[in-house]
């Protein structure tokens, strides 16, 4: 990255931290699910303020939303942080024709560690969840076994990197993960790795030869799922995390990916206060005509 956009973009978040600091000492920052019914098409232009607001409990936020519809089951899996534990867990909310929740969110992975970011994919006609635990120092692979609530950990496909928000796809016969990693100078919101390998269950992942491929705060960690639009473009969603983390969204296009090459361009953006009139905004997903995003508020805390 140019060192004087660098230096922007870090004296412009560190104004907003000191601003940030002092609307925080009376209110929760509050994650919530945005959530609508979409053609494919509408995938790489969003429209956020068009989406119906979910919102959790007071004591808690939802983010990180990934949607999967099966066996006629509108689900939405998200990271569930209920504020007292101080520690987020994957669980997930059913959605009705209507799109209002079913129940409450149920928590199907519940460990004695931080998970957020719960990444879906299908392969050989398994659902598999890759969610983050970036303290860990892992990447770990759980598989479906009662759909939408059984889950089991099957192994692990990267260790010992402080990896956040993997996201896995195919492309030009090689399965990719995406990810930003706290590794050498690189800190996980200004940063992009990749990796390679044969089949998404591998456990042995070739780092790309350009790692890191990204160092930007405006567009370097993933926001959600890697797909191909209806023109044939591979977009990746992108979190901005200026002026403050996940103050908006972009999707990039990925116009060369090799093992030694990489090279992208930004193709659609928006803020959260801009879209919506929200705090911040950082994650996108479609699957089978369910389109789902996130955004931020602050609410009271309790006295």
């Amino acid at each position: 990255m140019n060192p004087l956009r660098r230096l922007h973009q870090t004296l412009a978040r560190a104004i907003y931290k000191r601003r940030d600091e002092r609307d925080e000492r009376t209110a929760w920052p509050q994650w919530f699910l945005l959530a609508g019914l979409r053609e494919r098409a509408a995938w790489c232009t969003p429209d956020p303020a068009g989406l119906t607001p979910l919102y959790p409990p007071a004591d808690s936020f939802w983010a990180d939303p990934f949607a999967w519809v099966q066996d006629g089951r509108r689900c939405i899996f998200i990271e569930e942080y209920p504020f007292h534990t101080e520690r987020g867990r994957i669980s997930v909310l059913e959605l009705g024709t209507d799109l209002n929740p079913i129940g409450p969110a149920v928590p199907v992975i519940d460990e004695d560690r931080h998970l957020s970011y719960p990444f879906l994919f299908a392969f050989q006609g398994e659902l598999y969840m890759v969610p983050e635990s970036a303290a860990s120092r892992r990447v770990d692979l759980y598989r479906c076994t009662t759909f939408p609530h059984g889950w089991t950990r099957v192994s692990t496909l990267i260790d010992g990197i402080q990896a956040a928000d993997a996201t896995l796809f195919e492309h030009q016969g090689r399965w990719w993960l995406l990810c930003s990693a706290r590794l050498g100078k690189a800190r996980v919101n200004d940063s992009l790795f990749a990796f390679h390998a044969d089949s998404p269950l591998s456990d042995r992942w070739t780092r790309h030869a350009g790692n890191p491929l990204v160092r930007d705060f405006a567009g370097a960690r993933p926001g959600g799922r890697v797909f191909v639009d209806d023109q044939g473009r591979l977009l990746r969603p992108a979190q901005v995390s200026v002026p403050r983390y996940g103050y908006g969204l972009a999707l990039k296009q990925i116009l060369e990916l090799t093992p030694e090459r990489f090279r992208e361009r930004r193709i659609w953006a928006a803020s959260g206060p801009a879209s919506g009139g929200w705090r911040a905004m950082h994650h996108l997903d479609w699957h089978q005509g369910l389109m789902v995003m996130d955004a931020q508020r602050l609410v009271p805390r309790p006295d």
